[in-house]
């Protein structure tokens, strides 16, 4: 299982001084000042992380997107195949439009 988000946010403010319950601090610290810890800190960081993988969520976190990270919108989504039942019925309909009237 992954390591619960709030576990992450936990060890932000145990190492980094981050208020736990600051998102955007949370993102930012792990963005900008964990990429400069030193190898020995990094290591026990990501031992800390480890260890709490599995962890249960004690508490709800409202979801927050990354600033840096473009949320996509459905003019830039790629079109969705009809699925082959409504493909189906638009073959038959089409050839019912066509055919000619039997009166």
């Amino acid at each position: 299982m992954p390591t619960p988000v709030e576990a992450f946010a936990r060890i932000a403010a145990e190492r980094g001084g981050v208020d736990p319950d600051d998102t955007e601090a949370v993102q930012t610290w792990y963005l900008e000042s964990v990429p400069r810890l030193s190898p020995e800190r990094l290591e026990e960081l990501l031992e800390d992380l480890q260890s709490c993988e599995g962890d249960s969520t004690r508490r709800s976190l409202h979801p927050v997107y990354p600033r840096a990270a473009p949320l996509p919108g459905l003019e830039t989504a790629p079109p969705v195949p009809l699925p082959l039942l409504a493909a189906g019925w638009r073959a038959l309909l089409r050839r019912l439009v066509k055919a000619p009237s039997r009166r």
